[in-house]
């Protein structure tokens, strides 16, 4: 659908037949082509080195940008981008504000894996008004809006929105209370999903297992079909993209924390974190798949004088030069990520550190994917 000359060795092109488009790198000199999916440039320190004569010749990933930038540009019109991306907007939009719901008091203190992934949880008596939990630390531009429409009752000790009778909606998301908070709080609510939408049609990462980009092909398969904000393609498309919006859920539930967790890289993270006084509370495996499905070791740590909360990440198979991670939190925000996490239920440590290990990669993910698809040349004297 289009194509953009690097230089005399390398042209990189945009093609689609099903599913998300790939980008093809044309070494000139073999004639020989390689199609990869958009997420090849996610990564800023990946080397493309293609074949030219006996040597080979490096390009980095800034090195693609403007050849990248030029061909979705270039094929936007063709595949009707701007009008899939809106629907895109709109399918999100109804994805992140599914609930969650339970009919007994047993079910809202011990809550189900398969029903942690929501920001609302309901409970629907079988008479009576139904009420929803808001399952997300409140920011502060926020507060007003939440005091003003939740109030106290049962079954929960913290405030929660009350309904009248009737059926719980498939989403939230046309509710007085997302349109306020979309309102008073835009980059949390509705601005974020613009660019998301634009990065899932053009095939950056969605983290479906295997490196597959199944929401992705998802999106593109439901997007452009007449209903595709019907309750059955919702929750098609929900199912295909279940890990990509447990990320993107963990990332909206934490947003306004994200910004008080310290991140840093050692040679080894148990250690230093011993070193500093802080005690070993547990420890689990965890899976990253923007990482290939990599394996993680997660050991959860405590300041016993501070409260502060550290988690060191040590990939279980190490690659040359590869570090540990370190996050750390103050007392008040891991106590703040607890209630978060816990969706009105009983705290659960384990779910709530995976959940800001995910929340603190979707946001680093979201940054760089902006970064990619705003990408302008740089002026001369930036060089």
């Amino acid at each position: 659908m289009a194509e953009y000359e690097v230089d005399d060795d390398l042209v990189l092109l945009f093609a689609r037949s099903e599913g998300i488009p790939r980008l093809g790198i044309y070494n000139l000199n073999n004639d020989k082509k390689k199609y990869v999916p958009f997420s090849y440039i996610e990564n800023p320190e990946r080397v493309l080195k293609i074949k030219v004569g006996r040597s080979s010749k490096e390009y980095r990933v800034s090195d693609l940008m403007e050849g990248v930038s030029s061909i979705i540009k270039d094929s936007s019109e063709a595949i009707k981008l701007n009008a899939l991306v809106w629907r895109g907007v709109q399918v999100l939009g109804d994805l992140v504000h599914i609930p969650r719901s339970a009919r007994s008091d047993a079910d809202l203190n011990l809550i189900a894996e398969n029903k942690k992934d929501t920001l609302w949880y309901a409970y629907t008596p079988k008479r009576g008004k139904w009420r929803v939990y808001p399952c997300f630390a409140f920011a502060d531009a926020e507060n007003a809006v939440m005091s003003s429409m939740l109030e106290e009752g049962k079954p929960w000790p913290a405030p929660a929105l009350s309904v009248e009778n009737g059926a719980l909606p498939s989403t939230m998301r046309n509710t007085p209370i997302v349109k306020e908070l979309a309102h008073v709080n835009p980059a949390r609510w509705s601005e974020f999903m613009l660019p998301v939408s634009k990065a899932m049609f053009l095939g950056f990462s969605d983290w479906s297992s295997g490196g597959e980009h199944l929401f992705g092909d998802a999106l593109w398969k439901y997007a452009p079909t007449e209903n595709y904000r019907s309750a059955e393609t919702i929750s098609a498309i929900s199912s295909a993209g279940r890990l990509f919006m447990n990320r993107i859920l963990a990332y909206l539930r934490l947003w306004p924390l994200l910004e008080l967790v310290k991140s840093e890289q050692t040679h080894d993270a148990v250690k230093e974190l011993g070193e500093r006084g802080m005690k070993k509370r547990e420890r689990f495996e965890m899976t990253a798949p923007n990482l290939d499905d990599k394996q993680f070791r997660v050991t959860r740590l405590m300041d016993e004088t501070t409260s502060a909360v550290a988690f060191g990440i040590e990939p279980t198979t190490r690659l040359p030069g590869e570090k540990d991670r370190i996050l750390t939190l103050t007392g008040d925000v891991w106590e703040t990520c607890l209630d978060a996490c816990s969706l009105g239920g009983e705290r659960d440590p384990q779910y709530a550190c995976n959940s800001v290990i995910s929340a603190v990669e979707t946001k680093n993910w979201y940054r760089r994917i902006v970064e990619c698809l705003t990408w302008t040349p740089k002026a001369d004297d930036e060089e």
